[in-house]
C-alpha cells in the first residue's frame, strides 16, 4: 500500500494503520447508529399504523354490536309476540326457525349455544390498552369481561340466560 512506499519505521506504519482502522471503525459505528435510528423510526410508523387500524376496528366492532343489539331486541319482541299468541312463556319456551319450519320448543330441548339471539356479551371483545396489558398478555383482546347494560341484563334474566 501507499504507506509501505514511504521510508517509515514499523512502529510508524502500525500507528498509521491504527489511525486508519479507528477512522473506518468510527464511520462504521456512525452508519450503524444511523441504521438503528432509521429502524426505530420505521417501527414507530408501523406502531402508529397498527394503533390506527386497531382504533378503526374497535369503532367498527362497536357499530356492529349496536346493530346486533337492535336486531336481537327486534327478534326477541317478535319471539315474545309469537309465544304470547300461543300462550307460552318466554321464560320456558323459545321459537326455532329452520327454513320454512317454525317450531315452539321448551328451552331444555335446545342447547344454549344453538339459541338465537345469543346474549350480547358473547359478541363483545375486551380490547386492552398498552397500560392495561401485562407483559405476559400482549394480545389485542382477551375475551369477554365488559360490563353489560341494564337493558342487556334484563333481557338475559327474562330469557333465562343469567
Amino acid at each position: 500500500d501507499m504507506l509501505s512506499k514511504q521510508d517509515l519505521s514499523e512502529e510508524q506504519l502500525n500507528i498509521c494503520r491504527d489511525i486508519r482502522r479507528r477512522g473506518k471503525n468510527k464511520v462504521a459505528a456512525q452508519n450503524c447508529r444511523k441504521r438503528k435510528i432509521e429502524q426505530i423510526e420505521e417501527l414507530q410508523i408501523r406502531l402508529e399504523d397498527a394503533k390506527r387500524r386497531q382504533y378503526l376496528l374497535q369503532k367498527d366492532h362497536q357499530k356492529l354490536i349496536s346493530v346486533y343489539s337492535a336486531e336481537a331486541n327486534n327478534l326477541t319482541m317478535l319471539t315474545d309476540t309469537v309465544l304470547a299468541h300461543h300462550n307460552k312463556s318466554p321464560e320456558h319456551y323459545l321459537v326455532q326457525v329452520e327454513g320454512e319450519d317454525v317450531k315452539i320448543l321448551p328451552k331444555s330441548a335446545v342447547r344454549e349455544k344453538d339459541r338465537v339471539p345469543q346474549p350480547i356479551e358473547n359478541m363483545r371483545l375486551n380490547f386492552h390498552s398498552e397500560a392495561e396489558s401485562s407483559p405476559r398478555d400482549r394480545s389485542m383482546y382477551s375475551g369477554v369481561h365488559s360490563q353489560p347494560s341494564n337493558l342487556d341484563m334484563d333481557q338475559c334474566v327474562r330469557r333465562g340466560w343469567e
